[in-house]
């Protein structure tokens, strides 16, 4: 049987360059992420059994899969993890490898998980935006910091096995403001630990949506990365969500229909199942089962450490930098269905810089720009970090690679 995995969706660079200037009309997105500590809020039993591994990675990376058992209660984690690689290279490419680890971290009410552990002299972290439900792959990254199995930020995806089954909430009454920045993106088959990807022709689309009085309105831009069906194109998207909060969106798409469903939950932030199909045309598949979130603004102040990777996946020597960004959305998207963003940074550490951003958008979870200072990476749904991040910048050079929390 093979693994099912969702891939954090960046779109073509054209979606994040602010292609077309004019803005359409105004739409807002729901408030900022929750205070710390918050409440565990999930609907299922977080206690359990939970696997991540990398996405893209070198064979001698020092480990590429985690396997952890975590209770959360109120908020704070618990737990052990073992870290391993499947490679079985001879000599093990990290000292701490099939070692149980103590693991502290949180869990807040978007279901954003940050984890922090011991390992071989240095201090790993892990940060994922997880599923509603605990058994769909959900992204994030991990790196280790100094010691002898450093790596860099290295994209992953996560899963758990709760110890009680998962059984989706009853449809109540969406209060929440539904519209904003929207994203799906495709769940795909591993026919085993290879990790060779099967790609569909449409891996999802991003944009931005508008509820009123149970129809939907917006712009959507379908990711044809790297089948490339059909070039970049923000097309308008028209839809439906009834009393039960079963939504349909249809959208032209390579001369054929796209159609995207999903049921939503009371958090339009958490992650939920759904699918999307496009029937005749250039980019024709059939149902193809994905996971779709609304964005909020990533607007406030992120901090992160980033290094630039050598070959084996390790932070180069003399490359560790401290970035921190604060970054404002608007509340209006342009033509293109992509909401300009704003910011400036400062980097410390292995060299000194502070700039600001130009170009910069963000669709669905890709955020990116096109100037000289660069940012791109994965925000996740709620906006507490942008993981699988890039940053270079015409002092320090790069790309450097890390994950940003949000303050």
């Amino acid at each position: 049987m093979g693994t099912r995995l969702s891939l954090a969706l960046l779109l073509p660079l054209t979606a994040l360059l602010g292609c077309g200037g004019s803005t359409s009309s105004s739409s807002s997105g729901s408030s900022s992420g929750s205070s710390t500590p918050p409440a565990q809020q999930t609907t299922y039993d977080f206690n359990g059994t939970w696997t991540a591994f990398a996405t893209n990675y070198p064979v001698d990376l020092p480990f590429n899969i985690l396997r952890a058992s975590l209770q959360a209660t109120n908020g704070l984690v618990t737990g052990t993890i073992i870290a391993y690689t499947n490679y079985g290279l001879d000599p093990d490419p990290c000292s701490a490898n099939n070692t149980s680890i103590a693991v502290t971290g949180t869990l807040d009410a978007d279901n954003d998980l940050a984890l922090s552990f011991p390992i071989a002299g240095g201090t790993g972290t892990l940060f994922a935006a997880l599923a509603e439900d605990p058994q769909t792959y959900a992204y994030g990254t991990w790196q280790i910091v100094g010691g002898a199995c450093a790596m860099s930020a290295t994209p992953m995806v996560i899963s758990g096995a709760p110890t009680t089954t998962y059984t989706a909430a009853s449809p109540t009454p969406i209060t929440a403001t539904l519209s904003g920045n929207w994203q799906a993106y495709a769940n795909y088959t591993l026919p085993n630990f290879n990790f060779q990807y099967t790609y569909p022709p449409v891996q999802g689309f991003a944009g931005v949506l508008q509820f009123a009085n149970g129809t939907v309105s917006g712009i959507l831009a379908p990711n044809t990365v790297p089948s490339f069906c059909v070039p970049y194109s923000p097309t308008a998207v028209t839809g439906t969500i009834d009393a039960n909060n079963n939504l349909t969106l249809t959208l032209p798409v390579g001369t054929g229909t796209a159609t995207i469903t999903a049921t939503l939950g009371t958090n339009p932030q958490a992650l939920v199942d759904g699918s999307f199909k496009v029937v005749v045309g250039f980019c024709a598949m059939t149902a193809t089962p994905m996971t779709f979130a609304q964005y909020t603004p990533v607007t406030g102040t992120y901090t992160g450490t980033f290094s630039v990777p050598n070959t084996d996946g390790a932070p180069t020597s003399g490359t560790i930098i401290a970035l921190t960004t604060f970054l404002t959305q608007s509340s209006t998207p342009n033509s293109s269905g992509a909401y300009p963003v704003t910011g400036t940074y400062t980097v410390t550490g292995a060299c000194t810089d502070s700039g600001s951003f130009t170009g910069m958008t963000v669709a669905g979870g890709g955020i990116g720009n096109s100037a000289a200072q660069e940012l791109f990476g994965s925000v996740s749904p709620s906006g507490d970090g942008i993981y699988e991040a890039f940053f270079s910048s015409t002092n320090c050079g790069g790309p450097y690679q890390g994950s940003l929390t949000r303050q």
